[in-house]
């Protein structure tokens, strides 16, 4: 088993006595019973639920079992660090809270991790909410739910100092809704809120449609995240090919499922400039999360090439898609991108945050070593921005 450890001190412990090291992007593991306990009484009786049977646990979702959660994602959730002995031992137990480490569970032991990592704060995700809104179709019964879990992460957050920042799952069903939610979660003390790269009410995210969101984040000054998660089968991206869609080829197709997630949000955030989102919203803070970085240099230079070419009549934009980015928007890298550094410098040192994405078992543990080895690659603005001040300054952290 790998053993995390701080920012070396050959790679990067002179550099974390002189900034701040954020996590922009960790993830929880929900309690089985979360949604039961928090949701409205209208919703109790179908809650979505973790339910133990006589074949292990299940994601029940409105009464059903989950169709694109299988036993085995559900059991593996909280695998990083576990050889792959370990993690398929965890996935033939059936059990999901037993699997779950402490640090995904408990404030105090994510604190504990924080403090043996080196790290000052860390935004916090779901793991479960990246499945279930796949498999709900009910605006309703999506947003009944995303404040249930807002409410139990704003009390997990709570007592620690304002080290764990809490995000605000929104859906994009009842766009009306979705902002009222994020100005109560935000008031109650999230630093933000995200959406997944579908939409329920099926309209690109960037769609004038959505724009009460994308003011009352404006208003609020917090910044919206589109996170990878589980795309509905009928609007996935993943079904191209025979034998390689999901859950039907779980074995074939989990690999290039993972592979291919960056490009369900390289979609949502497009929508951003087709629509001309940022130019009714130049105080709009958009980030994308857990989908790579490395892609951002030649997405740039596509949409401005397509801007700068006959096709800008079909792009309501004022500027090049390239300023808005370098103005209004965030990524997260991963820490084991080697090609990030001249992506940094080409885009801008300002524009990037890293991510643990703990305790999730797509992800290696030793991601303080591979940060530690990156920074020491970045020059010394690029390298605090990267480290912390960027994520920082996103999140609202004093």
């Amino acid at each position: 088993m790998s053993t995390r450890r701080a920012l070396t001190p050959t790679a990067g412990d002179r550099y974390r006595r002189a900034v701040r090291v954020v996590d922009a992007d960790g993830h929880v593991l929900e309690p089985p019973d979360v949604w039961a306990r928090y949701v409205e009484p209208g919703y109790r009786e179908r809650a979505i639920r973790v339910r133990r049977d006589a074949d292990g646990d299940v994601l029940e979702i409105d009464g059903r079992p989950a169709r694109l959660t299988t036993r085995a994602m559900l059991t593996g959730f909280g695998g990083m660090g576990k050889t792959i002995e370990e993690l398929a031992a965890a996935a033939l137990s059936g059990h999901y809270a037993e699997n779950a480490p402490a640090a995904a569970t408990d404030p105090a032991a994510r604190l504990a991790l924080l403090d043996r990592d080196g790290l000052s704060h860390a935004a916090l995700y779901p793991s479960l909410g990246l499945q279930w809104e796949a498999e709900v179709s009910d605006p309703g019964y999506a947003l009944a739910h995303c404040r249930a879990y807002n409410r139990w992460i704003e009390e997990f957050c709570a007592g620690s100092g304002g080290r764990l920042l809490p995000i605000a799952h929104l859906s994009l069903g009842d766009v009306d809704a979705a902002a009222a939610e994020l100005r109560r979660a935000v008031r109650a003390g999230a630093h933000g809120g995200f959406v997944l790269p579908f939409t329920l009410d099926g309209l690109p995210h960037g769609h004038p449609s959505h724009d009460a969101l994308w003011a009352e984040a404006c208003d609020l000054d917090v910044p919206i995240a589109i996170h990878t998660g589980v795309d509905p089968p009928e609007r996935s991206l993943h079904r191209r090919f025979a034998g390689l869609s999901w859950p039907e080829n779980v074995l074939e197709g989990i690999w290039y499922l993972q592979l291919m997630f960056p490009q369900a949000v390289q979609q949502a955030f497009s929508t951003f400039f087709q629509y001309a989102t940022f130019d009714r919203f130049p105080r709009l803070k958009l980030v994308v999360l857990e989908s790579g970085a490395g892609w951002l240099g030649f997405w740039l230079d596509r949409m401005d090439a397509l801007y700068k070419s006959p096709l800008r009549i079909t792009m309501p934009l004022r500027e090049c898609p390239s300023d808005y980015v370098r103005r209004q928007c965030w990524i997260s890298a991963d820490p084991d991108e080697r090609a990030l550094p001249p992506i940094i410098d080409y885009v801008g040192a300002d524009r990037f945050v890293w991510a643990t994405d703990f305790p999730h078992s797509d992800h290696g543990a030793d991601y303080m070593d591979e940060l530690g080895a990156l920074a020491g690659r970045l020059a010394p603005a690029a390298r605090a921005g990267l480290l912390g001040a960027n994520a920082a300054a996103l999140y609202g952290i004093g």
